[in-house]
């Protein structure tokens, strides 16, 4: 037994605690990444100070350092989601803008939260800017001027926001209009409720697809000399 036992000495490392973890660096960057984190899986409410110092184990005044408050916050992560616009290059005026109106309607599946800000009043980010000179640059570059360009940003942007937020709406049901006592006065949605709808040449394709083709009919026609 005596032969067992060793001096051990007060400052061993083997027998030391533990080092602290490293504290996470802290910096804007891994502040709105966060933030955006939150938003996707909390909804935009979860966005707040306290929450957010409590993810990145930080104190809530520390956060101050890197974006001045709630509202800067919101603006950068809407910028964060919205990421880079599609390129553009080599494509003809409807694609370059089905692929455009294509591209924000993915950014907004995936952030259902930003579908309000983006109808809102805002301060507008880098990417938010990018998005929208993608879209200005890709109809002047087909020899169109600078108003109408305008024109199509607005529809394409209303339409591409309209569709992901009726996406998000409960629409009403047969059961609905029944218990309303007014089918006979709404024949037509009750048609549509029962499912007896006859399609139009797009066939089986997705609303927004054909809303999105008629918009486009319509770019069209209204940038034609």
């Amino acid at each position: 037994m005596r032969g067992m036992i060793h001096p051990v000495t007060v400052d061993d490392p083997r027998w030391a605690a533990p080092p602290a973890p490293a504290r996470r660096t802290l910096d804007r960057g891994s502040v709105v990444a966060t933030a955006l984190r939150l938003a996707d899986t909390d909804g935009l409410a979860a966005v707040s100070m306290p929450r957010l110092a409590r993810e990145l184990g930080s104190a809530p005044m520390s956060l101050y350092r890197h974006v001045p408050g709630k509202d800067a916050l919101v603006d950068l992560v809407l910028d964060a989601a919205l990421g880079e616009p599609p390129d553009l290059a080599g494509c003809g005026l409807r694609l370059g803008c089905e692929i455009w109106a294509s591209a924000l309607r993915e950014v907004l599946d995936e952030h259902p939260w930003a579908v309000g800000l983006l109808a809102g009043p805002r301060a507008t980010g880098p990417a938010e800017c990018a998005w929208a000179e993608a879209l200005l640059a890709h109809v002047v570059g087909a020899g169109h001027p600078l108003h109408a360009a305008v024109e199509v940003l607005h529809l394409l942007h209303g339409y591409v926001r309209g569709a992901a937020a009726l996406a998000g709406d409960r629409l009403p049901t047969l059961d609905d209009v029944r218990r309303s006592g007014r089918s006979e006065q709404l024949p037509v949605l009750s048609q549509l409720l029962g499912g007896a709808v006859v399609r139009g040449p797009g066939g089986g394709e997705p609303l927004f697809e054909s809303g999105l083709r008629r918009t486009l009919d319509v770019v069209e026609a209204g940038l034609r000399p």
